[in-house]
């Protein structure tokens, strides 16, 4: 989402960032898109915090690809300069997803390599990639975009050529009622089932706006809440599994965003919260 819509997640998320924060990040971002010429927008993701320092993640959204795809850049709290997040191999993501302890803020850390970290290195070896906290980072942020990123029903369509874009303005926005429904909101993300797969080989121009997964398939379905401001003017989405992510939309508009503000930890408990 943009850096100025931030102060209307508040109330679902009860963070923000500080004035240095933002100030730091947008002058980071400006500065990325001119290295990279980034034609695409540059996008506030989240903010993952640490013990020491706290990870602001940032994304490139590139349209042109049959279906829109993103690239993450990180920094930290005590350094203001965008990178971009590696990609990962099988064995660092389910080494990944096997820690369970706070992030430290140091994307250098190899501490969690046990006994390997320790041990002297050879200067005649040839250097050995080792995994390290970026390296989790990187899989954690993935795992919330797979399991969170969310648009509205009616956000995204398929044009002839089977080319998956967002329908700007000529989507007219989520009513009242429409919005307290689960089924009022999609995943953004290449569809797994298998009838939202079969319907995007179809041949022909495709009218349904079912293509993508939608949220109320996810389980438990209670990992999904779904509330509305005092005023019933926007509509909040929360997910309890990655406590954390939040979504809003404007209803009656077609304004809406998502953002993550947690330690990046999932709620594994969650089966004993409902």
């Amino acid at each position: 989402m943009e850096l100025s819509d931030l102060s209307v997640m508040g109330p679902i998320c009860g963070a923000d960032l500080s004035s240095e924060e933002y100030a730091g990040l947008e002058s980071a971002m400006i500065q990325r898109r001119l290295q990279e010429n980034l034609g695409g927008k540059m996008l506030f993701w989240g903010k993952i915090s640490g013990t020491n320092q706290d990870y602001l993640i940032v994304y490139s959204l590139d349209t042109f690809p049959e279906f829109p795809t993103k690239k993450f850049f990180f920094c930290t709290t005590g350094d203001y300069n965008l990178k971009a997040l590696p990609e990962n191999s099988d064995e660092y993501k389910e080494k990944a997803r096997e820690i369970k302890t706070l992030f430290l803020g140091d994307p250098s850390f190899f501490g969690y390599n046990g006994e390997d970290a320790e041990a002297e290195e050879d200067p005649d070896a040839p250097p050995v990639e080792k995994f390290r906290e970026i390296n989790r980072l990187t899989q954690v942020v993935t795992d919330i975009e797979h399991d969170c990123c969310i648009v509205p029903r009616g956000a995204v369509a398929l044009d002839a050529t089977k080319k998956v874009k967002f329908t700007g303005n000529s989507y007219s926005g989520l009513s009242y009622q429409t919005s307290l429904e689960l089924r009022a909101y999609m995943h953004m993300r290449y569809p797994e089932s298998l009838q939202c797969v079969s319907l995007l080989k179809r041949p022909g121009i495709i009218k349904s706006d079912d293509f993508l997964d939608c949220i109320d398939k996810d389980q438990p379905s209670e990992m999904w809440s779904v509330s509305h401001d005092n005023a019933a003017a926007n509509v909040y989405v929360r997910n309890l599994y990655w406590e954390g992510f939040g979504f809003y939309a404007r209803l009656q508009t077609e304004d809406y965003g998502c953002v993550y503000f947690g330690n990046g930890l999932a709620n594994h408990d969650i089966a004993f919260m409902i």
